[in-house]
């Protein structure tokens, strides 16, 4: 049985890579007629139930689509390593269980800051940046829980977020936190201290 093709805008994807949460494709027209009959797209992952497509350019030459494909792969990966560079990441290696204090089921990570696994970060995001958060909510923080939510901040961005507690291999030392990492964190929780005496102010 043959596998069914992907088809995007009336083209059918015949290469895609993902770098980072974007994902970059390159299509072929079916149609005979088509004058444009190569086409290069991007589109970013930011919770769509469905792919939207964003920047995509046709082209009548073969060797002028895969340039562009090209260029737009090399740029996405220039982005990702000037966004290094910005928060002084000079090693971007993930941490391992070796690094962390391990944690078990039974005991709650509410208010710590973890490491997710190298394993559940998309591959162009895979480095000690897009590792840690901080967690304070949801069933999964909590010991013995059912639940896998977890919730709280990304240290990397700053904004909010949900991962998953099997993810989680271990809580951080502060020895190990990279000064980029201290930074967002000391920014998180003063801002949940001021709102705390806003609600008390009340």
């Amino acid at each position: 049985m043959s596998e069914e093709k992907e088809m995007l805008e009336g083209y059918c994807i015949d290469s895609h890579i993902w770098v980072g949460n974007t994902r970059i494709c390159f299509g072929i027209s079916e149609d005979k007629n088509e004058k444009y009959p190569y086409m290069v797209c991007e589109y970013e992952s930011k919770g769509f139930l469905f792919p939207v497509c964003d920047k995509m350019s046709c082209f009548d030459d073969f060797s002028e689509a895969v340039s562009a494909y090209a260029e737009k792969i090399g740029g996405r990966a220039r982005e990702l390593e000037q966004k290094r560079k910005e928060i002084g990441l000079d090693d971007v290696s993930c941490l391992t269980p070796n690094d962390l204090v391990s944690v078990s089921y039974d005991m709650s990570i509410r208010n710590k800051v973890v490491a997710v696994s190298e394993q559940s970060i998309s591959h162009g995001y895979r480095d000690i940046a897009h590792q840690l958060y901080y967690v304070d909510g949801g069933f999964g923080v909590e010991a013995n829980s059912r639940g896998r939510a977890c919730y709280g901040w990304s240290l990397y961005t700053g904004e909010k977020c949900r991962i998953e507690r099997p993810d989680v291999i271990g809580i951080v030392p502060e020895e190990k936190m990279p000064d980029f990492a201290k930074n967002t964190l000391e920014r998180i929780l003063k801002e949940q201290k001021r709102k705390r005496e806003e609600r008390d102010a009340r």
